[in-house]
């Protein structure tokens, strides 16, 4: 970076040099062109109002003199010129040989007798501004009066801006060179600190600090990688905890699978009663297995964010009955339920999570509700929200309990009855709660039953 950094200022630095040269030497040659002209008219047309006069010669040669100019005046029937001077006021015909050109009457009858040119001298002398006007006509002859001045000076002025632009460049060159070691101190030493930490964190070192320093941008970039190293941090503990879990777990049925296995092998095999008891068992045993694997699963996908919520626009009313249908089919026909539902209640959420709460709410209030027993589900609105109820008239939940029942395999058995349950649904339930940031609770009393409760915002008018 710091190469690059160095080579860009380097072409910068050029590429200003350069421009600032060439529109400075093209200023000053055009001004000067332009200034000199200016004066040349001036003083040629001043020249022409003494034509005639008895000391006109003398006067030609103090403008030379004074002015810098090369004068002459010029016959057409003539060759040499009649008058010719240097800048020094002496007589000088032979620098009006290299300076007008051999067809200047033809261009003075083509620029209508004021003639203007920017030429380089025949005897190579350099550039000349050169003005020629005819003054008089004698004979039919033309008197043509010249005057040139060279642009040597202007030359020399900008072989001095040339070097002035070289000893600028090297200056700004030198500056070039400070900057970007300064901007590369800046901006790549963070870059290579959080190369060197993220190679830690792709080698599996979540444990790695990510400091915000240098620009705003890199400072954002330590911060979002600050937040992905805990991300990943939270995701590997995550997957330990499943790991250790469902190993924890997994020990008790596949250790009742073993050994209802050992018995059918070894002591039912014979008796059909006792063998079909022993295999029904071993089949519960994996049924629990299965479902806690899925379950577990599940829920880390919702933890962790990588489960697909998809809002939809549904009639919770119509879920809740379709949902209390599968948990009847599957828990037996012994509990009745009594549906207190609106009409019309339009919610937006994941109808697929949504329906896997109410399963899990239903399934428990049927689990422990005694046969023939009750339960309650209620849906109504309160003001921009739809607050659905599950209450069950079972033996309720401890005080000390409520706050503990959301937790992961934490599983309440006031009557001691071995039931079926991974102990993560509700924690689940909870997950899923929390994804669609809803509130929700619990209220119950020993001996009375609990209610079950939670919010939805209503989708009405959309």
């Amino acid at each position: 970076m710091g190469v690059r950094l160095w080579i860009s200022f380097l072409l910068l630095t050029s590429a200003m040099t350069l421009l600032f040269y060439f529109v400075l030497a093209q200023s000053v040659r055009l001004n000067y062109v332009r200034e000199n002209t200016e004066d040349m008219n001036r003083v040629i047309w001043d020249a022409m109002g003494e034509y005639g006069s008895k000391n006109y010669y003398d006067h030609l040669s103090l403008i030379a003199k004074t002015q810098g100019y090369y004068v002459a005046v010029m016959s057409e029937e003539k060759s040499a010129p009649v008058f010719a001077v240097d800048t020094s006021g002496n007589s000088d015909p032979a620098v009006m040989k290299e300076l007008v050109p051999v067809d200047l009457y033809t261009r003075l009858d083509t620029a209508g007798g004021d003639y203007h040119s920017e030429q380089n001298a025949r005897g190579g002398s350099g550039i000349w501004v050169l003005h020629a006007v005819v003054i008089a006509v004698k004979d039919g002859n033309r008197q043509v009066l010249v005057m040139g001045k060279s642009l040597v000076r202007v030359d020399q002025m900008l072989l001095l801006l040339r070097k002035r632009a070289l000893f600028a460049f090297f200056c700004a060159l030198g500056i070039a060179v400070i900057l970007s070691l300064l901007l590369t101190r800046f901006f790549a030493r963070p870059l290579q600190r959080l190369t060197k930490k993220a190679e830690h964190l792709a080698k599996g070192d979540y444990s790695v600090q990510f400091q915000p320093e240098g620009c705003y941008e890199v400072c954002q970039l330590s911060d979002t990688m600050e937040m992905a190293a805990r991300e990943f941090q939270r995701t590997e503990q995550m997957r330990r905890d499943i790991i250790a879990n469902i190993s924890h777990d997994m020990r008790t049925p596949l250790t009742v699978i073993r050994m209802y296995t050992e018995m059918v092998q070894t002591v039912s095999g014979e008796d059909p009663k006792r063998r079909e008891a022993h295999l029904a068992r071993i089949q519960e045993e994996v049924d629990k297995l299965t479902d806690m694997i899925r379950e577990n699963m599940d829920l880390s996908k919702l933890q962790s964010g990588t489960f697909p919520v998809k809002m939809k626009k549904f009639d919770l009313g119509n879920l809740i009955r379709s949902a209390a249908e599968s948990c009847r089919l599957q828990y037996g026909n012994t509990v009745t339920v009594d549906f207190r539902l609106e009409a019309h209640l339009n919610v937006r959420a994941d109808r697929k999570l949504i329906a896997r709460v109410l399963q899990n709410l239903i399934g428990n209030a049927m689990k422990f509700s005694d046969p023939g027993g009750r339960i309650i589900l209620r849906a109504y609105r309160c003001g921009s929200r739809i607050r659905t109820e599950v209450q069950d008239f079972g033996p309720g939940i401890q005080k000390e309990e409520l706050t503990q029942i959301w937790d992961r395999y934490y599983t309440s058995d006031p009557h001691g009855e071995t039931r079926r349950g991974t102990g993560l649904g509700l924690h689940i339930a909870a997950a899923i709660f929390n994804i669609h940031q809803m509130e929700y609770g619990v209220e119950s009393e020993p001996g009375k039953g609990s209610r079950f409760w939670f919010f939805l915002p209503t989708a009405e008018g959309e």
